[in-house]
């Protein structure tokens, strides 16, 4: 029989190896009284919880780039709490900093795609390694909108160019992703919407290799996309990017910025 704690272990992991993707997800982004509290998590499907996202830290910062560490207030078996105290109108970002996650045994093929887990078994290649890293960020607004696009110059980065407060279903909002303070070129976004895990058509991972859903959306070679919402609630934008370190490693640099598409 195995110990409990070979068992934890086990599930533990085989949690982390169906790849998880981070996400800060805010009680209120337009926020009309002092209740605030942001949830910091990984999930399968945005945006039910499975597990805690910690940080090494969460920040607080305001359009001028000044920023609170934030502490968090509570942490269930599913998720972090945070509790941030705004008391001046504006517009907030959200941050919850790279943290180093699980190395998983990989398998990269001849054309240079990773697989892991049980996709091991599937494909043919050179076995590796692949270090996860995570982050997430999340916008809310208090009173008068002052959005000043600001970047941290620290991996990978999902920046709104349009106010964040004020994205509308059917509008284009625009965006830019930047890998440590630089353009990432051709990056690959995925967009999920909250609940969209009952749509049969969209059951594969998030993270995939393979994912090539119709909603993806690719930046140009300045890092720069456009996206229109179909529909009005919650949607996470997701970026994945891959460096290669050497032959027995590759790192994988994995990043959310959770919105709410509001209605004309």
């Amino acid at each position: 029989m195995k110990s409990l704690r070979t068992t934890v272990l086990l599930v533990f992991l085989s949690i982390y190896a169906s790849a998880h993707i981070p996400f800060l997800k805010p009680n209120l982004f337009n926020i009309p009284y002092d209740r605030l509290h942001i949830e910091s998590s990984f999930t399968e499907s945005p945006f039910q919880a499975d597990y805690p996202m910690e940080s090494p830290f969460f920040y607080l910062i305001n359009s001028h780039g000044e920023k609170t560490i934030l502490y968090p207030v509570a942490k269930t078996i599913a998720a972090v709490y945070l509790e941030p105290k705004i008391t001046k109108d504006g517009t907030y970002r959200v941050h919850s900093s790279f943290k180093k996650g699980p190395i998983y045994n990989a398998i990269e093929t001849s054309n240079g795609k990773l697989y892991f887990a049980e996709d091991i078994k599937k494909k043919k290649g050179q076995m590796t390694k692949l270090q996860y890293f995570s982050s997430a960020d999340t916008y809310v607004t208090k009173g008068q909108n002052d959005y000043q696009p600001n970047i941290l110059n620290s991996g990978i980065e999902i920046v709104p160019i349009t106010p964040p407060n004020s994205i509308l279903v059917n509008d284009k909002a625009t965006f830019k992703v930047y890998d440590n303070g630089k353009p990432a070129s051709n990056a690959r976004i995925v967009i999920a919407y909250d609940n969209e895990h009952y749509n049969v058509k969209n059951v594969i991972e998030y993270y995939d290799v393979e994912n090539e859903r119709e909603s993806n959306i690719y930046a140009n070679k300045d890092g720069k996309f456009t996206f229109i919402p179909e529909k009005a609630g919650l949607v996470l934008l997701f970026v994945n990017i891959h460096k290669k370190i050497d032959d027995s490693l590759t790192e994988s640099y994995n990043t959310s910025l959770v919105l709410e598409v509001n209605l004309p």
